[in-house]
């Protein structure tokens, strides 16, 4: 199993889960698009993506830009943190 499809369940008594170092950075970036975004008064939003339900011909991810009365895709591909890196630099 590779870094982009591997989670661990935590072995404490609530059950609860803890997210890998890849994760964790993928959180980051999400986290640091969605900032600089808002700072130009814009949202994004992170969908997965079917390559035989969707239009986009991957499976994977796509993330784009929002705006009250507009949606933007801004990046689309098979890995989560590539894809939100890819949107970021599409973004600036």
């Amino acid at each position: 199993m590779d870094e982009h499809h591997h989670t661990h369940e935590s072995d404490d008594e609530n059950g609860g889960s803890w997210s890998t170092p890849e994760e964790e950075r993928t959180f980051l970036l999400i986290r640091d698009l969605l900032m600089e975004m808002h700072g130009r008064g814009r949202g994004i939003f992170v969908m997965p993506v079917r390559e035989a339900t969707e239009n986009y011909g991957v499976d994977g991810w796509v993330v784009g830009e929002l705006g009250a009365d507009d949606r933007n895709d801004l990046a689309i591909g098979p890995w989560l943190d590539q894809v939100v890196e890819a949107a970021r630099q599409a973004a600036g």
